[in-house]
């Protein structure tokens, strides 16, 4: 049985419940103050159900994708992009939202090779979340 089973037929989904409504996991830790490896991870197991065997291997491979969506990015050369940021490849799950960016300005994330390439549907990833991120929430809704 996977772990994500066993919660959802104990009683610890409903702890594990009680735990998000303010914000923390059964690690103690909110989501801000996971890593965003460990914060992708979660995501894997408790929003796709894969084991935590199978969501390090899932990391694993976007570790491999990350250097090249960096090296494709044209994150610097959108509207919406501020001097201040330091990070390229907001669409790629292990970078995310940025810290820095608040203000849409435009998104040339359509234009980007690395969307084209990933086949992406969304975008402003820099202030609205990750492609992984955006997609598991629509399916929430």
């Amino acid at each position: 049985m996977k772990r994500r089973e066993f919660f959802e037929k104990s009683a610890c989904s409903v702890a594990a419940l009680v735990l998000a409504k303010f914000g923390l996991s059964a690690s103690g830790l909110s989501d801000e103050e996971m890593s965003r490896e460990e914060y992708v991870k979660k995501l894997l197991m408790d929003k796709m159900g894969m084991s935590e065997e199978e969501a390090k291997k899932e990391i694993e491979k976007m570790k491999e994708k990350l250097p090249k969506v960096k090296e494709m990015c044209i994150c610097k050369d959108c509207p919406t992009y501020v001097g201040e940021e330091t990070e390229v490849g907001f669409c790629h799950p292990l970078i995310g939202k940025s810290k820095v960016i608040t203000k849409e300005n435009g998104c040339n994330c359509p234009t980007c090779p690395v969307y084209k390439k990933m086949e992406l549907k969304n975008g402003y990833y820099c202030t609205r979340k990750s492609e992984m991120e955006q997609e598991m929430a629509k399916k929430e809704k």
